[in-house]
């Protein structure tokens, strides 16, 4: 039996010293922030972290089942946090590189990141006294996740409501010309303090009321309850829509994979809800057949999300967001396979095998956080890695290449991906290409400064037409009738085909210079003017038109006669519309 140590949940002074602690460390470390200094802003950058999460865990499990085994579990914890973010905050550009904005984005990743790891890893301490046979009871960590949840609101509100009563303090006394509250209140040490401390207080007001945290808790699991039937009906349209629809309507979109997720993330939780710890109640058999259906279509619109940022890696490449959101598809992928696999494979307790699966997935999220800010898997490196190869085994053009993003969204790893391309042999068939565009990026101070000069370098002195075919030359004319900044910037491209059957052809031109565009139709007027008549189909991403061009090159149109005629009535012609 381990030696207890006597931390008593309700004990305010605890609560205050916790709070006093954490406010009084955030308060230091910003107030002798060294700027000019990375290692000693990434020390303390470690300290505020690990402070800051070794006494959310204390607070969390004071109590009677506190012992130096939790207690060496919240170090670990704070260390490896403190670790995480000390590495990250090395990443941040320097002085000499302010408008990287690299590091700033692994920094934003990670402090998102930080939050959910500790949510997540927290429980298994609060668990960790109450283990059976060495292992995790599931009804525990469930409860606990659920009413950190709940504490942590409750503390939040607390402190919001302190915070507000203090500005509504300052300016009530500042209205009668007394301003000693405000110098008092409004420092740089009274917030970080009293702050903390309040919402210490907070969470020690909610453990101390277990029936409310409860009670909330039964709420948000019978919203739970009424929400599914509602998710499973939506589920289960979409997926028996698909074979009607097909997959391009996601695809034209470009938020499809975001969407998906939040389709999955809703039965996750909404089935979670319902399952609780193990111990559910029964079901009516219609509902339960709902929601197994429902279970069983998440792998498929997982794979679909997997599939829709491959493709997207595929085109452009990686890039930081694309990795992370790839990270949260392949989450959402086991979790999918996990619950499709409980209906699928009976247990005495419906949705039984969810359990493990659970608190599987729970730690492989905690160690995938890690490891997405770790040098392991640098979302900067591998983006940066990627970038470089697709240009040096001209998967991609110079001129289409975003040279800026290597300066000034990738870190330090993509100056070092910009410095290796400087130093690329002179034997290499990029090298010619690559020295204008490197000396362009050289002289930019900003990825915008880098952007308009990308713009203003590609702007052609005419416009870059051709025919999909060689067979044909443009017609001067039809380069005349052309906008000044229509088709400067990309090659655009011509097909002509006779689709008013008077024996001429008519020139189909496909815009590629815009990244949404139709199919313009172009005929030549009484007076030999070329002029727009139309336009066929609707908008298309650029993508949709590389591949037309691909199809006319290989032959793969035909002229279709329309299936209903226009009606001519006095004089009048009605055009038919569907």
């Amino acid at each position: 039996m381990p030696q207890r140590i006597h931390l008593i949940e309700s004990s305010v002074l605890l609560y205050l010293v916790i709070g006093f602690v954490q406010g009084g460390v955030g308060w230091a470390g910003v107030f002798w922030w060294p700027k000019s200094h990375p290692l000693a802003a990434s020390v303390v950058l470690c300290a505020m972290t690990a402070i800051a999460v070794m006494g959310l865990t204390a607070q969390l499990t004071a109590g009677k089942h506190f012992n130096r085994q939790v207690l060496v579990l919240i170090l670990l914890l704070g260390g490896v946090v403190g670790l995480a973010s000390a590495w990250v905050m090395w990443q941040m550009p320097g002085s000499s590189q302010p408008s990287n904005r690299g590091g700033t984005v692994l920094m934003t990743s990670w402090t998102v990141s930080s939050f959910v790891l500790a949510y997540i890893l927290i429980p298994f301490i609060q668990a960790w006294p109450t283990r059976k046979q060495g292992r995790y009871r599931y009804s525990d960590l469930y409860r606990h996740s659920w009413d950190n949840f709940f504490i942590l609101m409750v503390a939040a509100m607390l402190t919001l409501g302190f915070w507000l009563l203090i500005v509504l303090w300052v300016m009530l006394f500042k209205m009668v010309g007394i301003e000693l509250f405000e110098t008092l209140f409004f420092n740089a040490v009274f917030p970080w303090l009293s702050l903390a401390m309040v919402f210490s207080l907070g969470v020690r007001l909610a453990r101390t009321h277990e029936s409310v945290i409860g009670a909330l808790r039964k709420i948000a699991l019978s919203l739970c309850s009424f929400l599914m039937p509602l998710t499973a009906v939506i589920t289960i349209l979409l997926g028996g829509s698909l074979p009607f629809t097909g997959l391009s309507p996601f695809w034209d979109t470009g938020y499809s994979t975001p969407i998906l997720l939040c389709l999955i993330s809703a039965n996750l939780l909404f089935v979670n809800g319902i399952v609780q710890d193990g111990t559910v109640r029964s079901l009516p058999g219609g509902l339960v057949r709902l929601y197994e259906l429902s279970m069983v279509l998440l792998p498929v619109y997982a794979v679909i999300g997997i599939y829709s940022v491959s493709l997207r890696i595929d085109q452009y490449g990686l890039t930081p967001n694309r990795i992370f959101l790839l990270a949260l598809v392949v989450v959402a992928t086991c979790y999918s396979v996990v619950y499709a696999s409980a209906v699928l494979w009976r247990s005495a307790v419906w949705m039984g095998i969810i359990r493990q699966g659970n608190m599987v997935i729970a730690l492989m999220i905690g160690a995938l956080i890690l490891l997405l800010h770790s040098p392991v898997l640098n979302p900067m490196a591998l983006s940066a890695g990627d970038q470089y190869q697709r240009l040096v085994t001209q998967r991609i053009l110079p001129q289409e290449f975003d040279f800026g993003a290597l300066k000034f969204h990738l870190g330090s790893p993509g100056l070092a991906y910009l410095q290796q391309l400087k130093q690329l042999p002179a034997e290499h068939p990029l090298t010619p290409t690559l020295r204008t565009w490197l000396l362009a990026v050289d002289e930019a101070t900003s990825y915008s400064q880098w952007k308009r000069h990308k713009q203003s370098e590609g702007i052609a002195d005419h416009p870059l037409v051709e025919f999909v075919t060689d067979s044909h030359t443009v017609p001067q004319e039809f380069l005349q009738m052309l906008d000044e900044d229509q088709c400067r910037k990309a090659t655009c491209y011509l097909f002509p085909v006779d689709l008013d059957r008077d024996g001429v052809e008519e020139l189909v031109l496909l815009n590629m210079q815009e990244r949404w565009s139709v199919l313009e139709l172009y005929d030549v007027d009484d007076t030999g003017q070329w002029v727009q008549q139309g336009r066929l189909g609707n908008s298309m991403r650029k993508e949709q038109r590389r591949a037309l061009v691909d199809q006319l090159r290989q032959q793969q149109y035909r002229v279709v006669s329309p299936h209903y005629q226009d009606l001519e009535i006095g004089g009048e012609v009605f055009m038919f519309e569907r």
